[in-house]
């Protein structure tokens, strides 16, 4: 019973928008990644100044453990991309970024949403099993076709990447 105990004892983290000043905490998640991760980061950075709206951050004790960007596509205005979701290393037992995600979908930003997508590398299974829950939570299927393929760039080597498609249920879409 005390494992079950120890669930309710976790701390709550605040989910709030990203400010200007939560850029260190946010490149601090990214750390132990690549330099070109962090250039991606930097570019996500420039582009979350202009989507705080659908873009979320989780403090916890006035540290960053987990940032989300995502922005309405601008010729698609019913879909939403989810561009990154970086959680701390304690943080991801918690199923911080799937609240996360909850939070961005009630968002008023995201009032029209009907269908959410994201890019997925083959071989992360973390955000893999992350859209899957949540696929599952809206009663719905991941369409799943590839986006970024190796042979769009033979002369670099990288994994694949899948373009995801999650559509709504109607109920959650119309009460967002």
């Amino acid at each position: 019973m005390k494992h079950h105990l120890e669930l309710f004892e976790q701390p709550i983290p605040t989910l709030r928008a990203p400010e200007g000043r939560d850029e260190e905490g946010i490149i601090a998640l990214v750390k132990g990644t690549s330099s070109q991760a962090i250039r991606r980061v930097h570019s996500s950075l420039v582009a979350n100044r202009f989507s705080p709206e659908t873009s979320v951050v989780a403090e916890l004790d006035g540290t960053l453990v987990g940032w989300a960007l995502a922005y309405v596509l601008p010729f698609d205005p019913e879909t939403l991309f989810i561009w990154k979701v970086e959680i701390s290393e304690g943080a991801g037992d918690a199923g911080l970024a799937s609240l996360m995600l909850g939070h961005l979908m009630r968002q008023d930003a995201c009032r029209g949403i009907t269908r959410v997508q994201t890019s997925i590398r083959s071989d992360d299974e973390d955000s893999w099993s992350l859209f899957r829950r949540f696929a599952s939570w809206q009663r719905s299927r991941m369409q799943i076709q590839p986006f970024v393929t190796q042979a769009l760039f033979p002369q670099k080597r990288h994994k694949n990447e899948n373009l995801v498609t999650i559509e709504l249920a109607a109920e959650v879409a119309r009460a967002a």
